[in-house]
Order: C-alpha cells, then structure tokens, then sequence
C-alpha cells in the first residue's frame, strides 16, 4: 500500500485506554502475507485440542425447529447427549430443508470430534451447490456440535478454541436508512447515555445504490450530525452496503475521515473485490468488508489483495465457527482485525461472542443490532443485553444459553436419523 494504515494493536491500546478513541497509525503490511498456495480446504488438522480427541459418540439425529426468519438444530449423540446451534436467519425454512437434504447426512453416525473433517467433506460433497444456502444450513449442525462440545467437557465454547468468557465491548449497530439524520443523531444519544456505548454504526448511502443516496443529501447531511451530536469520544463507523463505485466511495471516503470515522464498510458492490482494494489504498480511514462472502479461497484473495483493513465474517454465512475461526486465523497472519458481523439478536452474536473472547485480532468491537426485532424475543435465555457499553457472556457450558421451550412448541420440525 503507499500510505500508512492504522495500528490494530495500537487501536486495541487506545481502546483500552480511553474506550472508544480512534486507532493510531499502522505500518504498511506486505501483500504477500497469506500465501497464495496456503490451503484453505482439506489442510492441516486444526489446532483446537477437543477436535483431536475422539469422544467415543456417534452423532445419531439432527433436529430442526423452525418459526418464521429462525430454525433452531437440535444434534443428538447415540448416548443422547444434545447440543442446540442455529442456521443462518432468513429463509430458515428453505435452509431447513437443505440441511436434511444436503447437510445432514455427513454429519449422521460421525463423532462430534471429527468435526473439522465433517464441515470439509461437506462442502465438497456439495461443489455443485455453492455457496449460501449450503453454508447457512451448515451452520445449524455445525454450531450445534460446537455446543455439545463444550458441554461434554464442560467449558463455554470459547475456552474450546482458547479463550475466555469476558464481557466484550459493543458498537451499536444501526440497521436503518429511512430514518433522518436528526432522529438518528437523537437515538444514539439517547443510547449513549442510557446503555454507556462508546462506539455505533450508522448506514450511508443506498443499498446497492450505483452511487445513489437513499435520498438527496442525507449522507452529507447524517455524517457530520452523528458526530456533532455524540461527540468526539465515540467511535463512529459506516456501512455503504456495496453503494458505491471507487470515485464515490473515495468522496464519501473523505467525509468520513473530515468528521473522524473509523470504518468504512462494504463501501463498492462486495464481489468487486480490486474496486475495494483502490478505495482501501487511497484512504486513510479504515475499509471494512467480507460479511457476505463464505468461500474459503475468496477470502484468501481478498486478505492477499489487501482490498480491507478489517475483515468480517459472519459465522451463519460462513457455515459455522470453524471456518469464521480460519478466516480470522488468515487475517490476523496478515495484521487485518477481524469484526464479524453480526446484524440481528438471534444467537449469531451469542456465536460471535464467543469467536471475539478468544481470537487475538478481535475488532474490539462486537456488532450490536439497535432494531427492534420482535421475532428474536424470548427465543434463548439468558437474553442478551448492553451494560456500559459491554455485552457480558455466560460462563455455563456450550454456548451458554437455553433455547426457549415455549418458542420450540410452536415451531414446524423435521428430523434426519434415529
């Protein structure tokens, strides 16, 4: 790159230090650090401990449950161990169908330790079909395995792949771009001072928009009304939604870095991957990107490239934690922060907690969804929720929640296996 990038570790040290202040400079990276022959499938065993001890189990059932954007997977071993996990929102109901159809039956008479092999031969046994819905049915059985895991050696998942339960610091994540700068600034404020955020998300532009504005002027207008109206101690962020072609991006680019934000998200059409790469090299503010991408080797491209700064996988896209876990492992060879993605209360975020306390290139920041989402109410507990600024974790077994029965009644089922 020809200009200086800002520090992730000295980020994390301004961050730690004042709570939400802006990351110092950082040296350029070189682009050869991911090697293009690095494998990205069928590699080297991973290095999690409780993937390379057989537990001696045969994963017997998986169960979905499914009620409106939301399935829930229930894996069950031949000693009836149970570990619940979720597929990807949206939809459900189609990737519901995928996972008993497409999933299901390599991950059926396998023990849950295999668990990396079984998410490979997976997807390519699925090499006609790639890649979302696949990923997102994958998922389900994938995190599901995770959770049983842990609670058969009874730990959180993090303490799994080596970290610790923790409370993690949350950006608040707007998902909105019909409400006015105004309405946006006040809400935000509010939030600030009742929940204690140091940092929030706010959407420009229009979803790909070819250079449109959801309306005339509210990008020039929202930018520096977000900032005036929190203040200077808040990290802002924004989020073009693949909006913008490189000239535009680059502008929008420039008012970001005039009013002091720190991330500039998806800002060209996301399969555009040399467009990211020329807004990334001609801006000082930092380009995040990747949530919509779940291919291995793209990813490899695209940290090669370098065409962000900021990495941000979404486990339910990606098709579960141990694929998000070698793209965050990608990125951090390279010196790239990862910052998954994770748009909604459904338990994505419990997943990505969970990645967060125990990466060492986390964000800092957790996503954080500010919508109201009715559909995600009373479907896990202990529900999540923002204490100064921070998310705290469970430290039960497995992904540390309870799925609501209540919510598992109402649901449609399916079953593949015993």
């Amino acid at each position: 790159m020809t200009h200086s990038r800002r520090s992730f570790l000295g980020g994390l040290a301004v961050a730690g230090a004042a709570g939400c202040a802006r990351p110092a400079e950082r040296a350029p990276r070189s682009r050869a650090s991911v090697p293009p022959s690095e494998p990205v499938i069928g590699g080297p065993p991973d290095p999690i401990p409780v993937l390379r001890e057989k537990t001696g189990l045969r994963i017997a059932s998986l169960e979905t449950f499914t009620r409106g954007h939301v399935s829930i997977v229930r894996l069950t071993t031949d000693d009836g161990s149970e570990g619940w996990g979720q597929i990807s929102t949206y939809d459900a109901d189609i990737s519901a169908t995928v996972l008993h159809r497409k999933v299901a039956g390599h991950f059926i008479g396998r023990d849950p330790a295999d668990l990396s092999d079984i998410v490979d031969r997976c997807i390519e046994a699925n090499y006609k079909y790639p890649w979302s819905f696949v990923c997102r049915a994958l998922t389900g059985a994938e995190t599901a395995a995770w959770d049983l895991l842990g609670k058969r050696a009874g730990k959180p998942v993090c303490e799994l792949i080596g970290g610790a339960a923790k409370p993690i610091p949350a950006y608040g994540s707007s998902m909105s771009r019909e409400i006015t700068p105004e309405d946006e600034a006040a809400r935000l404020v509010r939030l600030r001072d009742e929940k204690g955020y140091r940092a929030f998300k706010v959407r420009v532009g229009k979803v790909n928009g070819r250079d449109e504005d959801q309306w005339p002027g509210r990008t020039e207008t929202l930018v520096p009304a977000i900032r005036q109206a929190v203040g200077e101690g808040v990290s802002l962020k924004a989020d073009g939604n693949s909006c913008y072609t490189p000239p535009k991006a680059i502008e929008v680019g420039r008012l970001l870095e005039e009013h002091g934000y720190d991330h500039f998200e998806e800002p060209c059409p996301y399969w555009e991957l040399e467009w990211t790469t020329q807004v990334a090299a001609a801006l000082d503010v930092d380009v995040a990107g990747g949530e919509q991408d779940n291919d291995l080797a793209q990813w490899r491209r695209m940290i090669a490239l370098p065409a962000v700064d900021i990495v941000q996988p979404d486990v339910c896209y990606m098709g579960g934690l141990l694929r998000t876990l070698r793209v965050a492992r990608m990125a951090e060879k390279a010196g790239m922060p990862c910052v998954p993605h994770s748009a909604n209360l459904a338990m994505v975020t419990v997943f990505s907690l969970h990645l967060l306390a125990a990466i060492p290139n986390a964000g800092p920041f957790l996503e954080y969804s500010i919508e109201d989402t009715p559909w995600t109410e009373g479907l896990f507990d202990p529900a999540l929720r923002v204490v100064d600024g921070d998310v705290p974790m469970s430290t039960e077994p497995g992904w540390g929640v309870r799925v609501s029965p209540a919510w598992l009644d109402a649901a449609e089922t399916q079953r593949s296996g015993v």
